[in-house]
């Protein structure tokens, strides 16, 4: 069979090195150095049951979303790890696979999949599941091509190895060339026979034939030839796979063997590949380098190969006809490594084999060599790295674990069934069911008696003591024998003594660092105190759950820290002393609540153990209580561990013995597989059929009729080390409440009846370790509606009921008319003055009624706009100032397109950073400032309001210039890049400070006289208060600037914070007694242009005096709040060049500010107490102390009392050269989310009610800088405040004011 090219899988840099890495330890892992076992690989078969078409399976690929394709035979194959789908000719299908017969495949850059066939060249479609087929030939030759390998090349093209030469195919015309064999040109092909290529890194083709090797120079047509051997030779000389590896080697495979040519040095440096590298004159099918540039070679009879780069040797992996997990079939066309650290193995009669490279790290002996698959029931290590291992069929054995090779002890005394090992007094003690044996180095054997009966010489442990002693435990009591002594001493159950060994069938010995024995039984744990020659037992009892889970004791270990662990029947326990309590703690095996049958433990450097079980091995973290098992798919032996068979080696390698060999591993090379899974949705059913959605793995949405009332969804994990192992978790948005958690048994979520909508499926997956992926498939879902609920249709029925209900009205009110029309044209003549008299009385009625509601609105409207105003001049950020004002626009008017434009004349360009389009925000945009093209640019060039009822027809006065030449009135009012009409009518008012132009504020309606003079005189005066506000915002971040440079020393002195405070505080007032004079002014030229005219009426002049009352009051109540505000604004810096320094009588001074307030507190109903002792004389600033004390009681008559009856008491205490003030109320405290804030300038609980937020801040700084002290706070809500100061009795001197 003709070979094919190396496959490359597209990944990404990331996965790309991560499995680098995981196949550098694999290198590690799998070579052979002394004292490791190798690694061997297990593994899992895919077969015709599995649904291939047939066994042959010539190449193997994986695309880019994780599916692996397989090309055999009969056909052409993608996997899901769970399923095939087979693609195959149809030769009534031109858009099926040219021929069945898939010899090569290739992935290229943008994600194409070529596959190459005995009917040519064919690209695969992902959208429709189709191929496009290219048959290659070639005018004047009638030559069938077959496509046996596909490489690219460094232009992009395709370079294709077939059965008529090489074909350069240029993927993007489909147009190919030949370059075939000429008899009568030396530089032409060798051979027409192609059976292989590879481009070195130079851009040389190097082209393997069934004659020999030729290569051809990039930019040329001609080539050089290379004979591998003589012309005779025809087998060596016959190329067969060619893969470019590292270091610029060229590994030419041909019929007879395996070369490595070097590149990097003019003419190819040629080694051959012979016995010494462990491959000699194989036939040589496929050759692949990972992207670890790790070489694998599949021969023709031998097996897959790989090179350990560590020893230069080739690993063998062969079939073995009683190994399920070996190597399936000795031929091996195909090898892939795939994305997931997946060995993939594709042979010519055995179909695939998979097995994990990047995880396990364990060495199984159960193969044809070595021990073969002998039945291991104990081991010991030789003391020179090998191992001495029992077998219960095969005898004794000794085993060099570093080539794998064991030889067979024979003995007169030996038989084929060992039960026991172990090596003391420089001896070998070999445990039978016939008796204790012991064997000499030099090969010499004996015999020890252990008693009478059969029952009592079958061994079925031995240990050796500390002191010498070896110990034996028997299916008939336990054994010692002494150092020296020729004979043993027995102890046996006696029924009638409590005190005596409580089971006679021995299962496990241990002697702790104490020296006390302990026995593993059939009935429980026994302790051996040697010093009163008594045992005590320990037995299961199900009342008690500290007792072991099973009587049955299989093996007994002491850890490094002195633990004892003890394996029963029923699982894992660690012995726990509570003083005199001992008692046994279980530890379940991943979360189980019934524990696996143990059969030895074995602890590693860390104090990690490692467990057998009937299962396999399970790792426990002894601190954590934390298990992980692994099975014979991790590598491991198949089949179940023996009891008591195991060894820890002098390098720290665990080997443990089962019915079907031997597992051995170093512990810290055993590893988790470190790839999540990617996760594809396979396949959609509807009532349980599929849809044959071919790129639905790739789709991001569907839609479904209402019909569709049950679907399925399936998924796959594209992770193939375990695909049983994988676990997912599902979600339908809009469905389900959250995570649904499944295994790989049931890998599709089912929906029934679900209401029309969106909804959005994500699936997420694990590998078998437990390592889930970070991103979700996800597939859109949408459900129509049946007709009878769309808009459309209930808005017909709704128009259909309107206009039946209209009809039967209008029917109606025709026959009332009817009736009484000859009534009401008699009484039509008399009555006609009448009503022309009431209607003309209605119609005064109604003018009054419109200006009297004129008048109120306009009152309304006055204290709207004045509450808007004070909203939005509070804010001191230019976003919360746009979304506030947005807010209030579309509270007033209708606003389906809103904008605020700002004017950057640096720039010369107007900044939309706001745009609302039907409630929805618009991206930020800049426009070029433009007057004569913009309609914004005009509003804040001539500072001028536009009210727009027709914007078609206005614009064509307002911008005639730009619509003559564009013609589209949409881009001369558009505020967002996305709008496809123009709007109906605007408004559009500048935002202005003083004289200066900030910006301008538009509204569009797609309603036409949408808006009248009315709203654009709200728009303008809200546009008013945004400029102030802007203004406001702009000079509070100026100062916000200047409070971070300047950076107080203390903790509340900054001037940016004051200055800021400043801003916000004063603003509003001034900014409501600026809106309310501009308004008066307005009404004021109103009125005096009525009474030059002669038209004021007297309605008119009261409208008049009641605005204007109503705005004086509200300018004199804003004027008066700022004043207040200035008034305290000056207390805030303490003024210490003010202050008079003097010595004084802390109790006078109390007194006599005391004295100022009491009218005050006796009036608030409150009482003030003193407890200052006379006698505390201070040198220091009385009146600041006073306003200390005065803005104590002040804020709690303001916070402290929610009505009258509260308390205040000023107490002081000297000590030590200073004097500690306190001031307490019985008030209902300060809350702990405040105490942190309450000196903070501005702060307060009170705003609008009487509090600045000053007056504690005051305190503040007059204690810490004036007076030289400190302050603080106590207070628990609902028992009061204390404030403690503690003051100098000299306050420092005040610092010079400069």
């Amino acid at each position: 069979m003709p070979g094919f090219a190396t496959v490359r899988a597209t990944s990404c840099r990331y996965v790309f090195l991560l499995l680098l890495g995981v196949l550098g330890v694999l290198a590690a892992s799998l070579s052979n150095d002394a004292g490791a076992a190798q690694r061997s690989l297990r593994f899992e078969r895919l077969s015709v049951d599995d649904g291939l078409s047939q066994h042959s399976v010539m190449n193997i690929l994986q695309d880019r979303q994780g599916f692996i394709w397989f090309g055999t035979q009969a056909g052409l194959h993608r996997f899901d790890g769970y399923r095939m789908t087979v693609y195959r000719n149809d030769t009534n299908d031109p858009g099926s696979i040219p021929d069945n017969f898939v010899s090569a495949s290739y992935e290229d850059p943008q994600g194409q999949l070529w596959f190459g066939t005995k009917g040519g060249l064919a690209r695969h479609d992902p959208a429709t599941g189709r191929f496009q087929r290219h048959t290659l030939a070639d005018e004047g030759r009638s030559v069938l091509r077959s496509v046996v390998a596909i490489v690219p090349g460094p232009d992009g093209a395709l370079w294709l190895a077939t059965t008529d030469g090489v074909v350069r195919f240029d993927p993007a015309t489909g147009r190919h060339r030949s370059y075939v064999h000429d008899p009568e040109d030396r530089a032409s092909l060798r051979d027409d026979r192609v059976n292989a290529l590879a481009f070195d890194n130079a851009g040389a083709l190097w082209v393997g034939t069934a004659a020999g090797l030729d290569r051809m120079d990039p930019g040329g047509g001609r080539f050089a030839h290379f004979a591998l051997a003589p012309l005779a030779d025809a087998r060596r000389n016959t190329v067969l796979a060619l893969s470019m590896g590292p270091r610029d080697t060229l590994w030419v495979g041909t019929a007879s063997g395996l070369e490595a040519w070097r590149l990097d040095e003019g003419e190819p440096q040629r080694r051959r590949m012979g016995a010494a590298e462990g491959l000699g004159d194989v036939h040589i099918k496929t050759l692949y380098h990972d992207s670890g540039a790790q070489l694998w070679v599949g021969t023709e009879t031998d097996g897959l190969k790989w090179l350990d780069p560590s020893s230069g040797r080739f690993i063998s992996y062969r079939n073995a006809a009683q190994d399920p997990h070996s190597l399936s079939d000795n031929q091996v066309p195909a090898v892939l490594v795939d994305r997931t650290g997946t060995l993939w193995v594709g042979t010519y009669f055995g179909g695939i084999n998979r097995t994990d490279l990047a995880s396990g790290g364990f060495a199984r002996y159960g193969d044809t060599e070595g021990i073969g698959r002998a039945r291991v029931r104990a081991i010991a290590g030789d003391g020179a790295g090998r191992l001495w291992v029992g077998t219960v069929s095969d005898g004794l054995m000794l085993l060099d674990p570093v080539t794998r090779q064991a030889s067979r002890v024979r003995g007169a005394l030996l038989g084929d069934r060992v039960t026991a090992l172990a090596s003391a007094r420089g001896r070998l003690w070999i445990g039978t069911p016939t008796g204790l044996l012991w064997r000499m180095p030099d090969g010499r054997m004996g015999r020890v008696a252990l008693g009478p009966g059969p029952n009592a010489s079958h061994v079925q442990a031995i240990r050796a003591g500390r002191d010498g002693t070896l110990w034996v435990t028997t299916r008939d009591g336990l054994s010692a024998l002494a150092p020296g002594a020729e004979t043993t001493r027995s102890w046996r159950n006696d029924p009638l003594d409590p005190t005596s060994l409580g089971d006679n069938y021995g299962r496990a010995l241990l002697e702790d660092r104490h020296g006390i024995l302990w026995i593993g039984t059939e009935s429980g744990l026994e302790r051996f105190d040697r010093a009163t020659d008594t045992f005590t037992r320990f037995r299961n009892d199900p009342a008690d759950p500290g007792t072991l889970r099973h009587s049955r004791v299989n093996y007994l270990h002491e850890s490094r820290s002195g633990e004892l662990w003890v394996g029963t029947a029923g699982g894992l326990h660690r012995m726990m002393r509570d003083g005199e309590r001992t008692w046994f703690r279980f530890y379940p095996f991943d979360h189980a609540r019934e524990g696996s049958s143990v059969g030895a433990i074995l602890e590693d450097d860390d104090g990690t153990l490692w467990v057998s079980t009937t299962a396999g091995i399970t790792r426990v973290d002894p601190v954590g209580g934390q298990t992980k098992s692994y099975t014979a798919k991790d590598g491991l032996i198949d089949g179940s561990y023996f009891v008591g068979s195991a060894w820890r080696g002098v390098n720290g390698q665990l080997h443990f013995g089962g019915i079907n060999g031997m597992t051995s591993f170093q512990p810290a090379e055993v590893r988790d597989n470190p790839f999540p899974p990617a996760v594809a949705i396979t396949d959609l059913l509807v009532l349980n059929k599929s849809r044959s959605i071919p790129d639905l793995p790739t789709r991001r949405e569907i839609t479904l009729s209402y019909r569709d009332t049950v679907f399925t969804v399936e998924f796959a994990a594209l992770h193939y080390a375990d695909p049983d192992g994988n676990r997912y978790a599902y979600r339908l948005e809009g469905f389900d409440q959250g995570w649904v958690d499944t295994n790989a048994s049931r890998r599709f979520a089912t929906y029934t009846n679900l209401d029309p909508g969106r909804y959005v499926f994500r699936v997420r997956a694990s590998n078998k370790d437990g390592l889930w992926s970070q991103d979700a498939a996800t597939l859109a879902i949408t459900i129509t509606p049946p007709y009878w609920k769309t808009w459309w249709f209930r808005t017909l029925g709704a128009a259909v009921a309107l206009a039946l209900s209209y009809l039967a009205y209008r029917l109606r009110v025709h026959a009332l008319v009817e009736q009484k029309g000859l009534l009401a044209r008699e009484v039509h003549a008399r009555t006609a003055e009448l009503l022309l008299q009431k209607e003309a009385a209605e119609r005064d009625k109604r003018e009054v009624e419109r200006q009297k509601e004129s008048v109120e609105r306009a009152h309304r409207n006055i204290a709207l706009l004045s509450d808007m105003g004070r909203v939005l001049t509070a804010n001191l950020d230019n976003e919360a100032i746009m979304s506030t004002l947005y807010q209030h626009v579309v509270a007033l008017m209708d606003a389906p397109v809103f904008a605020v434009a700002l004017w950057h004349p640096e720039r010369e360009t107007l900044e939309l950073p706001y745009a609302m389009v039907v409630g929805r925000r618009m991206a930020p945009r800049e426009l070029r400032f433009d007057p004569a093209r913009h309609l914004l640019s005009r509003c804040v060039a001539e500072g001028r309001e536009y009210l727009l009822v027709d914007v078609q027809a206005e614009l064509q006065v307002e911008l005639p210039a730009w619509l003559a030449q564009a013609g589209d009135p949409l881009d001369a009012v558009a505020v967002s890049e996305s709008a496809v009409q123009a709007p109906r009518s605007l408004l559009c008012v500048p935002v202005t400070v003083g004289e200066r132009v900030l910006g301008a504020v538009t509204v569009q309606s797609r309603q036409p006289g949408a808006y009248g003079q009315v709203h654009l005189d709200m728009l303008g005066t809200l546009a008013a208060y945004v400029g102030v506000a802007m203004d406001n915002a702009e000079a509070y971040h100026r100062l916000k600037e200047t409070q971070a440079q300047l950076a107080a020393q203390e903790k509340l002195a900054s001037l940016g914070s004051l200055v800021a405070g400043v801003a916000h505080e004063l603003n509003t007032p001034i900014g409501n007694s600026l809106l309310m004079a501009s308004t008066l002014q307005e009404r004021t030229s109103a009125v005096a242009a009525r009474f030059a005219q002669a038209t004021l009426k007297r309605s008119d002049l009261e409208d008049y005096m009641a605005a204007s009352k109503e705005a004086s009051e509200l300018i004199v109540r804003s004027l008066h709040n700022a004043a207040e505000l200035v008034s305290s604004f000056r207390q805030v810096s303490v003024d210490q060049a003010s202050a008079q320094r003097r010595r004084f009588d802390l109790a006078q001074a109390v007194h006599e500010i005391v004295a100022t307030l009491m009218n005050t507190v006796r009036l608030a109903e409150h009482r003030l107490l003193l407890d200052v002792p006379a006698g505390i004389v201070m040198d220091g600033f009385p009146g600041p102390l006073g306003q200390v004390l005065i803005n104590f009681v002040n804020n709690a008559m303001l916070h402290a009392f929610d009505g009258p009856g509260g308390t205040m008491t000023i107490g002081a205490a000297p000590h030590d050269g200073r004097v500690t003030i306190t001031f307490r109320d019985d008030g209902h405290g300060i809350e702990a989310a405040h105490l942190g804030r309450i000196f903070d300038p501005f702060f307060t609980t009170r705003m609008g009610q009487g509090g600045t937020g000053l007056g504690l801040n005051i305190v503040y700084n007059i204690v810490t800088s004036l007076l030289g002290g400190t302050i603080r706070v106590e207070s628990t809500p609902g028992a009061g405040t204390l404030f403690v100061l503690d003051l100098p009795l000299r306050a420092p001197d005040a610092p010079e004011q400069g």
